[in-house]
């Protein structure tokens, strides 16, 4: 089986690119942010870490509440990663385990922080999603509870794109549909010689 590392910078379109390859490929995909989005959800360790050791005041918090907190504190932003992460890595490992399983030629982990955290090794080929900064900032700050100063602090927190080409084996400019389509069809057909 061929485990495909999916990365990239904030809103360059990694969910977009991750659906085309499970609805139109049918390659099985594991989205990291999904994985996290349900262990906020549903880890109660989690929640009870976040009030002792991240919030300022109060019990009662969002997803928004923490990104504001961690990424103007690289300690606290390190203490929750550092909780998160190996949360993220079992289920990881459990979907990679059922597909080998299930005899998958190939899978798509989505992982933003890929190069960040150093685990290229874990993975046969990285596919960088690229798109340029302009439309990347305009993306971003077009979400709900972003702005430019929080956008500025993420953005700092990553390896800076030209240095992930550097180190992706493929790499899809998401500038608009048809391309990224097009992208993706040339990777799985190299992937499939």
């Amino acid at each position: 089986m061929i485990k495909i590392g999916l990365t990239g910078s904030i809103a360059v379109g990694k969910s977009f690119v991750l659906s085309i390859f499970k609805t139109e490929y049918n390659i099985p995909v594991f989205s990291s942010d999904e994985c996290v989005k349900e262990i906020y959800r549903h880890n109660v360790d989690l929640n009870n870490f976040i009030k002792d050791e991240i919030l300022v005041s109060g019990n009662e918090f969002s997803k928004e509440d923490i990104a504001d907190i961690v990424f103007k504190d690289s300690i606290k932003l390190e203490k929750l990663e550092n909780y998160i992460h190996p949360l993220v890595k079992i289920e990881r490992d459990n979907f990679i385990n059922q597909e080998l399983d299930k005899k998958s030629k190939f899978v798509v982990i989505e992982v933003p922080l890929l190069f960040e955290k150093n685990l290229e090794h874990e993975f046969d080929k990285i596919i960088l999603v690229d798109v340029s900064e302009d439309i990347q900032e305009k993306r971003a700050l077009s979400r709900k509870n972003m702005n430019k100063e929080k956008y500025l602090s993420i953005v700092a927190n990553q390896i800076p794109n030209n240095e992930k080409i550097q180190r992706s084996d493929f790499i899809i400019n998401n500038l608009d549909e048809a391309t990224t389509r097009n992208n993706i069809d040339k990777i799985v057909n190299t992937l499939n010689r």
